[in-house]
Formats: C-alpha cells, sequence, structure tokens
C-alpha cells in the first residue's frame, strides 16, 4: 500500500541553485517540485505556486509546485479501465468517484544522483498497488542551468510480464496570468472528462476569476507562459506529449499540462474515439517525454 502521508518537511528536500535561480523538490513528497524562485531584476519571482505545506494526507494534496503524471493523466471515469476485453477497478481519487493523475504523485521517491545543478529520482509500483495490475518503474531527471532554465525528464518502464496501457505528462501550477499555443483540436468534456475532438480556433488563454478546464491536441510542443509583467517562460515539449491541458481554479493558478493523451484516453479508445494518444508499453519497454521551461524576457 502507498503511505497515506507525504513529507514536504524543508529538512527533507532537495535544494537545486544556479545563480539567482532556487527550486527545492520533495523526494518523499511524490517527488514533486515544491517552488522555482528566481531573483529577477524587479523582485524575486515565484514562477510556481509554492507548496509551504510540511505534511500532509496524500488525498489532500496543496495545490502547487510541478509532479509527474504516471502512469496516466488526468482522469479515468469512474475509476474503471476497459482494456483488451475486460474492466479493471482501480483506486479512485479519495473523496471521488474517478481517478486522477496516477499513482506517482503519491509515492515516495528514491534520490538516485544530486548536485548542486541536478538530481536523479526514481519510483517503483508493484503490480496489484492501488488496483493497478502491472508492475512499473519511472525516473524523473531534474536539471537547473545558470540561465534559469529548467529542464525535466520522465522515463516510464513496463516492469511487468503483460502489455501496459501507460501515459505520462506533466502538472505545473503557474503564477502567470495566460497562455499562448497553437493547437487544432479541443476536446469537448463533461465535468472534466473528455468526450470527443472538435476543430480548435483559440490562441490564447486567460486565468480569470472562474474555474475552466480545456483539453488541447494536435498542438506544437510549444507554448509561451505569460505574466503580467516582467520575464515570460517558454515551454518546450519533447517526445510523445501531444496532448495539452490548461485548467484555471478561481483565478488561483493557471496549469499547463503537457500529456501524451487526452483524459479518460483508455476509455474512449475502448469506446472506438480515434487520437487519444494512448501508448501501449509491451513487457520491458520504456516511454520517455521530456520538457523545458526557459525563462523569455
Amino acid at each position: 500500500m502507498m503511505p497515506d502521508h507525504m513529507d514536504a518537511n524543508p529538512q527533507q528536500c532537495l535544494t537545486l541553485t544556479q545563480g539567482p535561480h532556487r527550486l527545492r523538490v520533495g523526494p518523499a513528497a511524490g517527488g514533486r517540485i515544491l517552488d522555482w524562485i528566481s531573483e529577477l531584476p524587479g523582485g524575486p519571482r515565484d514562477w510556481l505556486v509554492p507548496i509551504q505545506a510540511q505534511a500532509w494526507p496524500a488525498h489532500e494534496w496543496p495545490k502547487g509546485g510541478l509532479f509527474p503524471l504516471s502512469p496516466f493523466s488526468n482522469r479515468i471515469r469512474n475509476a474503471r479501465l476497459h482494456w483488451a476485453d475486460r474492466e479493471i477497478r482501480i483506486q479512485p481519487l479519495h473523496g471521488q468517484a474517478h481517478a486522477l493523475h496516477g499513482q506517482a504523485q503519491r509515492m515516495a521517491w528514491d534520490v538516485l544522483d544530486a548536485t548542486a545543478s541536478q538530481a536523479t529520482l526514481s519510483t517503483r509500483l508493484l503490480a496489484g498497488e492501488d488496483g493497478w495490475p502491472w508492475a512499473w518503474s519511472l525516473q524523473q531527471t531534474i536539471r537547473l542551468s545558470a540561465d534559469g532554465q529548467l529542464d525535466i525528464e520522465l522515463a516510464l518502464r513496463n516492469d511487468d510480464t503483460q502489455p501496459m496501457p501507460a501515459g505520462l505528462g506533466l502538472h505545473p501550477y503557474f503564477t502567470a496570468s495566460s497562455v499562448h499555443t497553437l493547437a487544432g483540436k479541443d476536446w469537448a468534456h463533461d465535468q472534466e472528462l473528455a468526450l470527443f475532438p472538435r476543430p480548435n480556433r483559440q490562441t490564447r488563454w486567460q486565468r480569470s476569476d472562474h474555474t475552466w478546464t480545456t483539453f488541447l491536441s494536435g498542438w506544437p510542443g510549444q507554448a509561451d507562459i505569460i505574466w503580467s509583467d516582467g520575464p515570460g517562460l517558454t515551454l518546450q515539449a519533447r517526445g510523445p506529449l501531444d496532448h495539452l491541458v490548461l485548467h484555471c481554479n478561481a483565478g488561483r493558478y493557471l496549469c499547463v499540462e503537457p500529456a501524451t493523451h487526452v483524459c479518460d484516453a483508455v476509455n474512449l479508445a475502448a469506446a472506438g474515439i480515434p487520437g487519444t494518444g494512448l501508448q501501449t508499453l509491451a513487457p520491458g519497454e520504456t516511454l520517455t517525454v521530456g520538457m523545458t521551461l526557459s525563462i523569455r524576457p
């Protein structure tokens, strides 16, 4: 069983520092980046909503930081996978009907290597934990450069003897005011569960006082993250991160989440909906993705 509590105690965190740029990682807190700060000419900038909590129940994650999504992104309807002509029940998010964001966000991670500018962590799920039938392992490498560039790479390996439905993504909570990108498709959704793709014409999304979610696909793997004043960020995805989730919660943050598949992809694919991005990993196969965030004047 996974631990009921995640640890974000500063004494248990890794700190990466390069010049005026600093970030903290909580290995025992789901391998999450807890904060990322740059000292800019106009003053300090929290690029991410910082996490102040030192410990919390796993099902009450504070909304902030940046964490990996594995082995799936976003929701699985009613926590049931329709896969290979069978229905598989997995653990839903506490207090809700659906599974959300995968198990990696609630797992303790081992530190394989750490320097002043880079950390490599790993975690492993045994077959059957949280109802997920397949064993897998995940490695995460976080790099911070002298110019403030943040790079994250994820590698998910199927450690099971059977093929596994798989997905990866990254979930940052930005303090930004808007995001600009191009995308060919916008997915209709009902209560944040994707239904089907349709043409998209919008290119800019604004953080606002109301809560909204957008599922995009067919984007070029690049987005501009914009603040109301001062520098912004350029997000560059690599690997099959062909989908993008945008989310704003009552104006508190702006999430820009590259992912390999759309929300509830495994069930949509089983229903014959095309373009879900669902991956299938053969035994021993690895899925690798990455994201770079670069400071833009």
